[in-house]
């Protein structure tokens, strides 16, 4: 095991990201100075003193590391792997929806492990595939001692690895590993050796990030720092040489450039999918739990949608919920029962008087929710309330049993029957009443989006599907649902507050409203539309800096 982690290991034990890489001010947030008024004329009433604007601070930062997926995608571009080793062999991943909160981040001896394994497996099948070993070679070495091609394969190799041009120090260490290498082999022993190093170096792992002084108390990122950061938002993988060529240039120090180098990842196909996949884990659909065939659909059906409202007809992005029609294939329009779609192959087909509208019809996300066999209104009203609203429900109390639905009392055996016990306790009639009417608007349609009209464990019991959103208005089925929601507003808003926390790895604080109202406002003047979202947050000062926790 390499001595960097090690040292890694030790550092991130003992304190925040600035300490590990560099120094830097500790966060400090900025407040207005006095503004000199003009003097009062006699007998005219007192100019009231306007409130002071909050600026949108810099968000604190905490060190990121790659995700699997990320890993995965990042080594596929430098060896052309496609095993997906990372999410193989790293410890499994948490999703609170996303895959990077910071929190959960921190290394440990077994990950370390995995990745040594990883580089050695990476190195292995790369250096033996002539395919992919030209891949990461730019030479043929004319001999063993050919140090003109060892050196490409330095700075090419190590650019791409570490998102940054090597220094000359750097070239110079891992050229000393030639001389190591040749006692055990040859050119491509050294290459193998390099290769490895590289592939465990910290700066590959993580998203080393150090940045310069501002007198504001963040960090200025560098312009090889601001590449990599719009990468792995805007795509999920490391930058490709052609963002890191438009960083050396310097294209990326004004917002012009950043907004041009952004336009270019979002359009890009890992721009989209990223899109896709951001919504898939917001949204509870990157896995599903039926077969894989009706799995298959659902996501196909979901991505569709986003794919148009995001890419294909940009425009208002509450279309995502108030979509009049649906992409399916014959198979799941029957199962939907709506009509078939033209030509016998999947195809856009209108909901018509289904009561479906938009993605909340999908069984995608009917399939979040579900209690053992069944849906659980209180779980499926717990997630719209998470998810769309961003409203933190407090969990149960700990001495109730929240892993089973209420049971039958009293001869109570249909479920609102049952569910009706929640109202006759204080302490759980307050949460329950702002989850379980909402779930049972959505009764009428089972885990995996099908319509019914009875409960699956009770056929005599009849489904009239009405519900209630808390302090807005009854509904009936998803359609109804997605209609009262867009008349809050929430979901939009929520909609920024979830992107917010994709960017940052993190949930946000009160010293981030000021930049969340800022996006917010931002969003609802460009049209709603999410694709502009996306370049609005990176192209605002406040994505091109980092501001460290501020120490007691």
């Amino acid at each position: 095991m390499h001595r960097v982690w090690f040292t890694l290991l030790f550092a991130m034990a003992g304190g925040c990201a600035g300490d590990i890489f560099g120094g830097g001010a500790s966060g400090t947030r900025s407040t207005p100075g006095d503004v000199t008024k003009p003097p009062r004329q006699m007998g005219t009433p007192p100019t009231p003193t306007p409130a002071p604007v909050e600026l949108p601070v810099v968000p604190v930062t905490a060190l990121r590391r790659l995700t699997a997926a990320e890993l995965d995608r990042t080594l596929e571009d430098l060896t052309g792997d496609r095993s997906r080793l990372a999410v193989t062999l790293l410890p499994g991943t948490t999703f609170t929806p996303f895959d990077n909160d910071t929190a959960l981040q921190q290394p440990s001896a077994i990950w370390v492990e995995a990745v040594e394994r990883l580089a050695d497996t990476i190195t292995t099948q790369t250096l033996s595939d002539p395919a992919r070993r030209q891949r990461v070679l730019p030479c043929t070495p004319t001999s063993n001692q050919d140090l003109a091609c060892l050196d490409r394969f330095i700075t090419s190799f190590g650019r791409r690895a570490l998102r940054r041009p090597l220094t000359a120090a750097e070239v110079t260490e891992f050229r000393s590993l030639h001389t190591q290498a040749l006692e055990r082999g040859d050119f491509m022993t050294s290459v193998a050796l390099i290769m490895r190093r590289l592939l465990q170096d910290p700066e590959l792992h993580f998203r080393v990030e150090l940045g310069s002084p501002e007198v504001d108390g963040s960090l200025k990122l560098n312009a090889f720092e601001v590449a990599s950061r719009l990468s792995f938002f805007l795509q999920g993988r490391a930058p490709a040489d052609w963002l890191l060529d438009v960083a050396a240039s310097g294209a990326l120090g004004t917002t012009e450039g950043v907004r041009t180098a952004a336009t270019r990842l979002v359009s890009e196909p890992a721009g989209r999918a990223r899109v896709e996949e951001f919504h898939a884990m917001w949204l509870g659909y990157l896995t599903l739990p039926h077969d894989a065939a009706l799995n298959q659909r659902l996501v196909t059906e979901s991505t569709a949608l986003v794919r148009r409202v995001v890419f294909e007809q940009p425009g208002d992005y509450r279309r995502l919920f108030l979509s009049t029609e649906t992409y399916v294939d014959p198979a799941l329009a029957t199962h939907y029962g709506l009509q078939q779609p033209a030509g016998g192959a999947a195809g856009w087909v209108p909901y018509g008087s289904s009561g479906r509208k938009g993605i909340l019809s999908h069984g995608a996300l009917l399939s979040n929710g579900v209690k053992q066999s069944d849906t659980s209104p209180t779980l499926r009203g717990l997630w719209i309330r998470n998810r769309l609203f961003c409203s933190e429900v407090p969990p149960p109390p700990p001495n109730v049993v929240a892993d089973v639905p209420p049971p039958a009392q009293n001869g109570a055996v249909c479920k609102k029957a049952r569910y009706a016990v929640h109202d006759s306790v204080a302490s759980c009639a307050a949460c329950h009443n702002s989850m379980d009417p909402i779930g049972f608007g959505l009764e009428q349609f089972d885990r995996t989006g099908k319509f019914r009209s009875v409960e699956v464990d009770h056929p005599e019991c009849q489904i009239d599907g009405k519900g209630a959103l808390d302090g807005v208005g009854s509904f009936t089925g998803p359609g109804e649902l997605a209609d009262l929601m867009i008349t809050t507003g929430a979901v939009e808003d929520c909609t920024v507050k979830q992107l917010f926390r994709f960017v940052n790895g993190r949930r946000e604080r009160g010293e981030d409203a000021p930049l969340l109202a800022l996006l917010t406002e931002k969003f609802h003047a460009g049209g709603r539309r999410f694709d502009s979202l996306l370049v609005d947050v990176v192209s605002h000062d406040t994505f091109l800096k980092r501001r460290l926790e501020a120490t007691p």
